[in-house]
């Protein structure tokens, strides 16, 4: 790395706010280079044979002690022992995320900050292909067009990484990679109560130059069980009755690898998905002519059908570096009809919404390296296309907005061995957005190796967040489940939510029980956030959040049998409360249980003050193995819910058991018995009241062959 970059890097940082910044990070680097210089290294090949190597955080390969972010690696041990049939569950297993449903077929994953219904600040990708999409800028997990046996490992950036992945990354990334070709086949079969039954399909091969596979899969559950009565002894509000929350979805996908020579690969991903979610509520009390109705929400069916197609070459170069090419395109078709209860005034006509959403992005990027140091560069474009239709009988309303926006991104990553000891992390995204704004979102990292097994970390970054198409169009009726927005701006003057993070991480490998160790302390500033102001009924900025608290990890192996794995966060939150006060949000601090005597500061009440994951797994013989594990969330109160929608504390004990059959020819098969929420006192609310989350079990009988 030359001075020129580093110059250059130093005022982007201070152009994004700095003084603290700063004053932070060369304090960190003057004193991690006073120690670096205290000795040299013999031997670096034997630094990092342990920690397992990660490719998210700055779109390299790097061992996770050289990573500029905290990550967190869920594998497919883990993803099996762990017992889940939904992606979305798997999030347990990190710290510091919150994971709850609004509706069965409608999950919420979010990472320190406040928790919505649509979770829009933490971005996901699918083999680096990213799976949000317009007008929401939020994930539909129920659609996604894998499962969870596809997956083989996932890798969770805990913190800002905008960086890399720009935009909607304020909060971290999830990047999700799907399982590579496969030789010979494999089916299996889910059954279980709360109408839980899934059936999959899949095969490949493997050959000389070619490589694929495909899936083919069926899910189905009847979602919650329906709280009839208001929980915590909260009087005076009506519980929405959630009574038609099943989920029923098919899907394929095919992943394929063409490698030709030593210099050339090529890979080929598409996919298909045919969603069908029951939503809506239909109220507690409703009226006697029309019981099924409720508000501008009634229970009914939101269709989706989506697709995928996803295409990349990887070239070698002479010189050693690495040249790729991705294009992508995704497309979300969705629609809803349904009659409405509306001003007290039952309208039989329905109301028919849809939304067609498209995404493509190409992609460019060069990895070089050097002698002592890595650099990779690149660029991106995406498009995205949306069409609505909102047909409203009772209201005389009919409109079909229509919008096409384009992102710009360039970024770069270097990778800096300042000497055995020391690693340079630095880099940053410069972005157009579809509002033609411009901006840098730059973070550096240092990490020190105390010793070839302890490894310490202190970075800062700045992430932006781009507001979406609804949140500058919100639509004045919102009935359904869909948001369509509105063909004229309300909002048109919204600016980019801003976040600063600084953080210090540990990464430690012990010998005995052959453990790590990964610590992490934490401070992010949220400004210009976006929230919907009640009295203005509009979207605006000027919420303001502070975060603060510590992650840590400890993954260890007794023997060759036990795998542990223990996560624990602590958070503490601060707002502009009174400021939010004075745009309508009174209600939560006169009546809900978490209102706390002497503050104004709705936001700290709804974050989870502690949260952990405790997951053990034990071979018990050959053909016999054992795994439970444990979930405990402290209380909290969901930022955008009334004060029925508050969340106890939260204990969860599952379990799985699973016995397995080798035969003659390769032939091999697996049954495991699987228990969640296994005592049934412990049933818990989720973000919705009425979610109630009894006991499910449910038997997995998988062939392979």
């Amino acid at each position: 790395m030359d001075a020129s970059w580093m110059q250059v890097l130093r005022k982007a940082i201070k152009k994004n706010d700095s003084a603290m910044m700063h004053r932070h990070l060369w304090l960190s680097f003057l004193l991690f280079w006073q120690n670096a210089l205290a000795d040299d290294y013999a031997s670096e090949l034997d630094y990092y044979q342990k920690l397992p190597s990660v490719l998210s955080a700055s779109r390299m390969s790097q061992p996770l002690s050289e990573a500029p972010n905290a990550m967190t690696v869920i594998d497919r041990q883990m993803i099996d022992a762990s017992g889940f049939r939904n992606i979305a569950d798997l999030f347990k297993l990190v710290p510091g995320m919150y994971v709850s449903y609004y509706k069965g077929s409608q999950p919420i994953v979010s990472y320190h900050g406040a928790t919505d219904q649509y979770s829009r600040r933490m971005q996901v990708l699918i083999d680096g292909r990213s799976v949000y999409l317009p007008p929401m800028n939020t994930v539909d997990w129920a659609d996604l067009p894998i499962t969870i046996d596809d997956i083989e490992r996932i890798e969770v950036i805990r913190g800002p990484a905008a960086a890399s992945y720009g935009a909607n990354s304020t909060q971290g990334v999830i990047n999700i990679i799907t399982m590579d070709a496969m030789n010979g086949k494999s089916a299996s079969y889910v059954h279980g109560n709360k109408g839980i039954n899934d059936a999959s399909v899949r095969f490949g091969h493997r050959g000389d130059a070619y490589d694929y596979r495909m899936s083919i899969a069926y899910t189905a559950d009847n979602g919650y069980d329906n709280l009839t009565s208001n929980p915590n002894g909260i009087t005076g509000v009506s519980l929405l009755n959630n009574s038609y929350d099943s989920n029923q979805a098919r899907m394929m996908n095919y992943r394929g690898s063409y490698h030709p020579d030593a210099a050339n690969s090529y890979d080929l991903q598409f996919g298909f998905n045919h969603d069908i979610q029951g939503v809506g509520f239909s109220d507690k009390n409703p009226a006697p002519y029309q019981p099924m109705s409720t508000n501008g929400d009634p229970i009914h069916n939101l269709i989706s059908r989506s697709g995928f197609l996803q295409g990349e070459w990887r070239h070698l170069l002479e010189d050693g570096s690495e040249f790729d090419l991705r294009y992508s395109h995704t497309q979300e078709n969705q629609s809803e009809a349904f009659p409405v209860f509306l001003g007290g005034v039952y309208f039989p006509g329905p109301v028919f919404q849809a939304l067609q959403t498209g995404r493509d992005q190409f992609e460019i990027q060069h990895t070089l390296s050097f002698q002592s140091d890595r650099l990779n560069y690149g660029a991106n474009i995406h498009m995205d296309k949306i069409d609505g239709q909102s047909i409203m009988p009772p209201l005389s309303l009919a409109y079909t907005p229509s919008f096409t926006t384009r992102d710009y991104q360039a970024y770069a990553e270097n990778e800096w061995r300042i000497s055995q000891r020391l690693l340079l992390n630095s880099g940053g995204m410069y972005e157009k957005d579809w509002m033609g704004r411009e901006r840098l979102s730059p973070r550096v990292a240092l990490n020190y190796h105390l010793t070839p097994d302890n490894t310490f970390r202190a970075g800062i970054s700045v992430a932006y967040r781009t507001p979406s198409i609804v949140e500058t169009n919100l639509p004045a009726v919102q009935p359904g489940a869909l948001f369509v927005p509105s063909a004229i701006p309300n909002a048109p003057g919204l600016m980019p939510e801003k976040m600063i993070s600084r953080e210090i991480g540990y990464i430690g490998q012990f010998a005995t029980w052959d453990s790590t160790v990964d610590l992490r302390l934490f401070r992010d500033s949220l400004g210009d956030g976006i929230f919907y102001d009640k009295t203005a009924g509009s979207m605006a900025n000027g919420f303001s959040a502070g975060y603060r608290g510590f992650e840590a990890t400890l993954k260890t192996r007794p023997n060759e049998d036990i795998d542990l794995v223990v996560n624990f966060a602590h958070m503490d939150a601060s707002s502009n409360g009174p400021g939010l006060l004075a745009a309508g949000y009174t209600v939560f601090k006169v009546a809900s249980p978490m209102a706390v005597s002497g503050t104004n500061d709705i936001l700290t009440a709804s974050i989870p003050k502690n949260s952990a994951s405790f997951l053990y797994s034990q071979r018990l013989s050959h053909q016999i193995s054992l795994s439970w594990s444990y979930y405990f969330q402290s209380a909290m109160q969901p930022l955008d819910r009334n004060y029925i929608d508050f969340q106890p504390t939260q204990h969860r004990i599952d379990v799985r058991i699973a016995k397995y059959f080798h035969f003659r020819g390769g032939t091999s098969a697996n049954v495991a018995f699987i228990v969640q929420n296994l005592l049934q006192r412990d049933a818990y609310t989720e973000y919705i009241a009425s979610n109630l989350f009894n006991r499910r079990a449910f038997v997995k009988a998988t062939l392979n062959w």
